[in-house]
């Protein structure tokens, strides 16, 4: 500030916005945070399934292997000779496919959520741009209050 400049009155209607718009972008974040985490976890869970088939599928029909159930939990069971996989599509639905077939739609959905997971990190990173520009703005403001 130079000499004989008085300092500028602080719009309250205008800190309070900025300060309701940090509160929703802050919110944003978070959201979109949870959403990497849910993302990367189906993410996990469909690498492990890929990787089950592709071990299952060294073995020979009749061989015993312990099938992952998840939480680091697993049963014992035989490979059958039908050699196919009943695979999850959405909602509910299973369908039955070759071991190859549902590798394949399997490398597809994780390919799918990286996507996914690569979007929302984008889209984090300029949510927290935002929240620091606003910050930034708030600080600007109320330091030229004091």
């Amino acid at each position: 500030m130079t000499e004989g400049t008085s300092p500028q009155p602080v719009d309250e209607q205008k800190l309070q916005q900025d300060y309701a718009m940090l509160e929703n972008a802050k919110a944003q974040l978070e959201g979109l945070l949870r959403q990497q985490q849910l993302i990367q976890l189906a993410v996990d869970e469909h690498v492990r399934a890929r990787e089950t088939l592709k071990a299952l599928a060294k073995g020979a029909p009749g061989d015993e292997v312990l099938m992952p159930l998840g939480a680091d939990s697993y049963i014992p069971a035989r490979i059958s000779e039908n050699g196919n996989a009943i695979i999850g599509i959405g909602a509910g639905v299973s369908i039955q496919k070759t071991k190859d077939e549902a590798e394949k739609f399997l490398d597809s959905k994780v390919d799918e959520l990286s996507r996914a997971f690569k979007s929302v990190t984008e889209r984090a990173q300029q949510m927290e741009s935002a929240i620091q520009e606003l910050t930034e703005r708030m600080q600007s403001q109320y330091g030229t209050q004091a």
